[in-house]
């Protein structure tokens, strides 16, 4: 894991400018950094070595005829497979780095290379000859780039850091949807004039212009006409193979363990191919939040080598400013990934294994029943829809006014409701409407079938890649630690979102199928216990400090009263930090 920067000017780039905004990255990569230049054109890197601990694999990389150059963010976990390839076809290596096999990949197979290569990743390519740019992103979008052009510069980075001080300032859509979210969905970000590189895409910049190219969606379709026993079988056989190949390190490597279903299969199944495996959780001493016994059943069943991080209301307070410092947009989740990110460092580990996005694929939230129940609602008329959101606990269906299927969706995922943000932006509420419908709409153009289906797709698209997949690179970065996901494998994407949504709902087992396919190594008592989201203490560590955070008293007496969910509290101290 590492981070990249990089600028094409049309003015030649002044070395030292350019050296200290990568410097900006250096908790990215403490291990190395690097720059090439070439007159109007500049690649950095700053490395956090996982792969080839060595000097072999420094960056920016030059192929060995000296015209392409390479920087690349993320792990490639089938690179053996293709430099095995590569080197029948005559290609000489000089490193056991990745990064190597995607440049050579790259001059061998082209722009099909981001088909071949299986991991996380976001890299650019330099042609010196043509002068062109090759930029790439995985296909879930777990390992992000961001960019910003105009007439005189583009320029990419890994954050916005980088890219912030080239903005006209805060997008105000981009606040609205934060507020209704709890993250900046993109390809906008919480800056005018600084995009997301989309996810499943690549593309080519030369002389002044940016084409970008699709090479992956989710396919929901043609479903899977196996038994269910078969599916279960080929299920599991994915599941081990991506845990095994996302073990792969050169650095010392070990799991989250929450005690949750996804965490604690994830372990287990790492505990087949690794041993004296690292586990981290964290654990609190507020009642009713402690996640200890769960978390032990696994401990002790593996005999992993655990460590219990406990984290307190003074630990809290003490790291809310670096959390701030972190940010390179609002969020209003991701505390909990600081903290554990932040325990697998003071372990002396270098990268983790984290269960995101198995609620997503096995269909584990409660907004795949949620949006079912408020999809019901859509045979009544707009006047009675007023009536019932005039109920404080029912607010959020005004959000059926956006219409499609996302605003099914929405109310289960929202933070404020569309007047609580108008209110609060001084605007009026058809501006928020307008601001929703313009970045949402596409949502409710999608070619899939099945409603569970589509929830699905909002999931992974809105919730997990603007929020969970970024929050676990920003905070797991800040902490020099790499974070892995291998429930989001491709190979393993690909299959389980083809299996008929009742597949995923057998029994009255929360992620049937994924318990069915880890029952052999997952403790009874955590396939069998009610699906519950990991929190942390936020509501008591926020009553009993909230005057010390800069947000307006009449939402801090709302709060102490009992009013409002503390969310929506700690949303707006968030946004002021970005005004």
């Amino acid at each position: 894991m590492c981070g990249i920067y990089g600028q094409i000017s049309t003015s030649k780039i002044d070395r030292n400018d350019f050296k200290k905004n990568l410097s900006k990255l250096n908790h990215r990569g403490p291990d190395d950094s690097g720059i090439f230049i070439d007159a109007n054109i500049a690649f950095g890197h700053t490395r956090l070595s996982i792969l080839d601990l060595s000097t072999s694999g420094h960056q920016p990389m030059i192929d060995l005829n000296e015209k392409y150059v390479i920087i690349f963010n993320g792990e490639i976990y089938n690179f053996n497979e293709i430099k095995n390839n590569l080197q029948k076809k005559g290609y000489i290596f000089n490193s056991n780095s990745d990064t190597e096999v995607i440049l050579y990949g790259f001059i061998e197979y082209g722009e099909k290379i981001v088909e071949k290569i299986k991991g996380m990743f976001a890299f650019t390519i330099y042609n010196k000859e043509t002068q062109k740019i090759f930029l790439a992103r995985d296909h879930m979008g777990i390992k992000p780039l961001y960019y910003f052009k105009d007439n005189d510069n583009f320029i990419f980075s890994s954050e916005l850091k980088c890219l912030k001080n080239y903005s006209n300032g805060i997008n105000s859509d981009s606040k609205i949807l934060f507020l209704s979210l709890g993250s900046v969905p993109e390809p906008l970000t919480i800056y005018e004039q600084i995009f997301s590189f989309p996810k499943g895409h690549y593309g080519y910049f030369s002389k002044n212009e940016l084409k970008i190219t699709k090479y992956y969606q989710d396919e929901y379709e043609p479903k899977m006409s196996e038994s269910y026993s078969d599916i279960v079988q080929n299920t599991k056989e994915l599941l081990h193979k991506s845990v095994e190949r996302h073990l792969i390190s050169d650095a010392p490597i070990g799991t989250f363990l929450s005690g949750g279903l996804d965490s604690s299969a994830i372990t287990a199944i790492a505990a087949q191919y690794k041993s004296d495996l690292h586990t981290l959780s964290l654990d609190f001493h507020e009642k009713g939040l402690s996640e200890k016994y769960y978390q032990e059943l696994i401990v002790k069943k593996y005999n992993t080598n655990h460590t219990n991080y406990i984290i307190d209301e003074k630990i809290f307070l003490e790291n809310i400013h670096q959390f701030i410092a972190s940010l390179d947009q609002p969020t209003v989740d991701g505390l909990n990934t600081y903290f554990v990110s932040k325990a697998a460092i003071d372990s002396g580990l270098k990268a983790v294994l984290s269960g995101v996005g198995g609620d997503e694929i096995f269909y584990g939230y409660a907004s795949f029943k949620m949006a079912k129940k408020i999809n019901a609602l859509n045979i009544l008329p707009l006047p009675l829809i007023d009536l019932i959101t005039k109920n404080k606990k029912l607010s959020k269906l005004d959000y059926l006014r956006v219409g499609g299927d996302i605003s099914k969706y929405l109310p289960v995922r929202t933070v404020f409701t569309p007047i609580e943000i108008a209110k609060i932006l001084d605007i009026s509420v058809e501006d928020v409407y307008r601001v929703l419908r313009n970045n949402l709409n596409q949502f409710n153009e999608l070619n899939i079938k099945n409603f569970d289906d589509k929830i699905s797709f909002f999931e992974l698209n809105l919730y997990m890649k603007n929020q969970l997949l970024k929050d676990s690179d920003i905070f797991g970065m800040a902490n020099s630690l790499e974070i892995r996901v291998p429930l989001l494998d491709k190979d393993l994407v690909d299959y389980v979102l083809k299996i008929n949504p009742k597949h995923k709902y057998r029994k009255k087992i929360n992620k049937s199928l994924l318990a069915d396919a880890t029952k052999d190594l997952v403790p009874s008592e955590i396939i069998n216990r009610k699906k519950r989201g990991f929190e942390l203490p936020f509501k008591y560590w926020l009553q009993s400090n909230i005057h010390d955070f800069e947000i307006d008293q009449s939402v801090k007496n709302d709060f102490i009263d009992g009013k409002i969910h503390y969310s929506k509290v700690w949303s707006l101290f968030i946004i002021n930090n970005f005004s």
